[in-house]
């Protein structure tokens, strides 16, 4: 009953967010957004070959859920030997996330090594989904699983040394990617995963044409798990497979998830009261909102 009041209260907030928004596109021409042409954020992608799947991974939008699911596609028996649940799983799993040729670094060594580099019959026959989530709720989730909540390894690293204090955080990430391409690429490499723009992982603009995009939103997750549930059926996973899939990521929470949990509140009842921050996340997530059709924060 607890987590269900969480729950509640988070995506109470979340929805009084979301309902001041902007509409108007004109009121927008003052964010310019951070965009660069060149690869920023180091790639990674899962893959599930028998059925032609793949995602590149992008962190804290659904990413560890979906890498889980094509490992357990990968080494079925393997993994459920290891785990009990899909939401069990961890990326230090090295059997499936170091196995040759399952984790690869761009989308041109995904298609050589799995397509003997013939890119169109890989485009005709392969699936690969990424996964975005609006920027804010991104950044939200990212900053109380690394940042707030507790201490973990690298956590200088990942939290610019600004420890819990969000605020230093945001303008210290604000100047790192607006002081040009060799300061944003300097960062280090998971905080960059964390918590650069969606558009700057996966060399977004280099293969966006290439990938099934999925919008990930907790409110409305119903449409989100059919959307990939159908994915699946497509590229001929069998009826009982997609069955357990749907069941699993919808009973059960990756264990660093932080929809509803109490340290998400009080830190959204900080966050939304700093009307200068959300400013500053809006201009380096601009190109996300842009991009994937987020709908921008009326501040």
């Amino acid at each position: 009953m607890k987590n269900l009041l969480l729950l509640f209260l988070t995506f109470t907030l979340l929805s009084a967010i979301k309902s001041n928004i902007i509409s108007n596109s004109t009121s927008t021409d003052k964010y310019k957004g951070v965009i660069y042409n060149k690869k920023v954020v180091k790639e990674s992608y899962f893959v599930a070959p028998r059925y032609k799947l793949a995602t590149c991974a992008v962190h804290k939008s659904f990413s560890a859920m979906l890498t889980s699911i094509l490992c357990y596609l990968n080494m079925e028996k393997k993994f459920l030997k290891r785990y009990n649940h899909l939401a069990d799983f961890k990326f230090n799993h090295r059997t499936c996330v170091t196995k040759k040729n399952s984790n690869l670094k761009s989308f041109s060594e995904l298609i050589k090594i799995h397509s003997k580099g013939d890119e169109v019959n890989f485009l005709k026959t392969w699936k690969v989904i990424m996964v975005v989530r609006n920027p804010i709720e991104r950044f939200i989730s990212g900053f109380v699983h690394l940042c707030y909540t507790h201490k973990i390894r690298h956590f200088k690293k990942f939290c610019l040394g600004c420890g819990r204090n969000f605020k230093c955080f945001v303008y210290k990430l604000y100047n790192i990617l607006t002081s040009g391409y060799i300061s944003a690429i300097h960062g280090y490499s998971q905080m960059k995963a964390h918590f650069y723009p969606q558009t700057m992982q996966c060399n977004y603009f280099k293969n966006k044409n290439k990938f099934v995009v999925l919008k990930f939103d907790p409110k409305n997750l119903d449409s989100f798990y059919k959307s990939l549930e159908e994915i699946l059926i497509q590229q001929n996973v069998p009826r009982e497979k997609v069955e357990f899939i749907d069941k699993e990521i919808r009973t059960y929470r990756i264990k660093h998830s932080t929809t509803g949990k109490a340290k998400t509140i009080e830190f959204i009842e900080k966050f939304y009261n700093e009307k200068g921050v959300i400013e500053k996340l809006i201009e380096i997530f601009y190109s996300d909102f842009k991009e994937f059709d987020f709908q921008l924060p009326n501040i």
